[in-house]
């Protein structure tokens, strides 16, 4: 082999792609190997080092928290224990967009970071900064979790993302040889989804021939319905990487049965990357320690219990160019006992993710109700029609219905919904036309707009 060339995979990559961050990304790759390594303990030790650095570098490079950790008497200097973080209040992205510059870390270079945003369900953008290290970081810790899938290295990919995602990829001459040579990927874009777009796609879909479906779950159920009405059963793929938005057992089950792969979910977010990854065995969540701090706090702000559902809030151990500590995700996931896993991995789990806040629905006693509990009673009655389940506040629940031929048993539909959010809510059904995307391209099956 050329020194001018790397291989992975029998795929030769060019160094001058490398020199993009591609070395530094399969580096930390190798790197991350030690945590299947180590144990619970001293894991968690390295994460609590972490989280202090992190704390003493945005005290002494930021004017935000110099000025909040002042003003609450809290010395990171000082730190002992994980559960002293807990003294800082919750950042939120409100916070973020008031007190943007002064959330920028000072010692860094502007050719160390790059802008990016997210615009979540409300489409209002939200900016931050991210130092180039941590993106590469984050894309070795992507990959860590990739192995678990059964991917290597060189493997073909097939994303089914929202359009907002492509990044322009065919725009550009080396981008297109980089996708062509080393990272070796088709692109869905699901807002094309025309009878003749989705037959020209098949045909590349099949030449293609992708070991990896990466997606969000209801862009690739478009795929998945189209091959499903034309009786095409594809060759099958090792695996199935969800993210981005809730993934529901129904999909789970038709992913797997139309493609062939085993499923496997993953959590995070444009400001943090990849923060868990569904068990090997499908035991639960496991969280990467080397990269976030994770808190689940019920709405006092205290620690939940196992089996309880928690607001999920982390602190990135890995950007310096914009810290993010008890930053508030807006998800819930659900505690679990802190046992081992029987996988092997020491990494902590998570029981269940419960998706974005919005996904949760507050009952006729305050409770909160995971949004699968309701596309549930759905689901089971077979029907082709798309529908959205939207609480607008806590007396009202009320589910739209995407107009078809379909019976529908709206009794049944509300019976079993009081079972589930008790008699003092209203339910109430609205045929509609169609149910349009989130501003980011996403599609939500439950929306709520009551806080929990």
């Amino acid at each position: 082999m050329s020194i001018s060339s790397f291989l992975v995979r029998n795929v030769t990559y060019p160094l001058w792609m490398l020199k993009d961050g591609r070395s530094e990304i399969l580096r930390f790759v190798n790197h991350f190997q030690f945590i299947d390594k180590m144990d619970r303990t001293s894991l968690l030790a390295r994460q609590k080092e972490k989280t202090k650095a992190i704390l003493i570098h945005a005290y002494k490079n930021t004017v935000f928290y110099k000025t909040l950790f002042d003003a609450i008497g809290f010395d990171p200097y000082k730190m002992k224990d994980l559960e002293d973080i807990q003294a800082i209040p919750l950042l939120t992205k409100d916070i973020i967009r008031s007190h943007h510059d002064d959330l920028i870390a000072k010692n860094l270079q502007p050719d160390q970071v790059e802008v990016a945003s997210t615009g979540g369900s409300t489409g209002v953008p939200l900016s931050f900064l991210r130092d180039r290290r941590s993106i590469h970081i984050r894309k070795g810790q992507e990959l860590f979790f990739d192995r678990w899938m059964g991917y290597r290295l060189g493997d073909k990919v097939s994303l089914f993302v929202a359009a907002s995602h492509f990044d322009g990829v065919a725009d550009r001459l080396k981008a297109r040889v980089r996708n062509a040579t080393c990272e070796r990927t088709l692109r869905f874009d699901p807002h094309n989804i025309t009878e003749s777009y989705m037959e020209l796609f098949l045909k590349d879909f099949l030449r293609f021939h992708p070991a990896i479906i990466k997606c969000f779950p209801n862009s690739l159920r478009v795929f998945a319905s189209f091959l499903n009405k034309k009786g095409i059963k594809p060759p099958p793929v090792t695996a199935i990487s969800c993210t981005g938005e809730t993934l529901y057992a129904h999909q789970r089950e038709m992913f797997q049965e139309t493609f062939g792969g085993e499923v496997f979910e993953k959590v995070g977010t444009r400001e943090s990357g990849i923060i868990a990854c569904e068990c090997r065995l499908h035991n639960g969540m496991h969280v990467f320690t080397e990269g976030v701090f994770m808190e689940l706090l019920d709405p006092e702000g205290n620690h939940v219990k196992p089996g309880e559902p928690g607001r999920v809030v982390i602190t990135d151990l890995l950007n310096e160019a914009m810290p993010l500590i008890r930053y508030d995700l807006g998800d819930m996931a659900i505690a679990s006992d802190g046992r081992y896993c029987q996988c092997g991995s020491p990494l902590p789990l998570v029981e269940k993710w419960l998706g974005r806040d919005r996904d949760i629905i507050v009952d006729s006693y305050g409770n909160p109700k995971p949004g699968y509990l309701f596309t549930e009673v759905i689901m089971e009655m077979n029907l082709s029609t798309q529908f959205q389940i939207v609480q607008p506040d806590r007396e009202n629940l009320m589910v739209r219905i995407v107009q078809n031929n379909d019976e529908v048993d709206f009794n049944l539909i509300q019976r079993q919904f009081q079972e589930i959010i008790g008699p003092k809510i209203r339910i109430t059904f609205e045929p509609v036309q169609e149910i349009r995307r989130e501003p980011s391209g996403k599609y939500a099956y439950v929306k709520s707009l009551v806080s929990y």
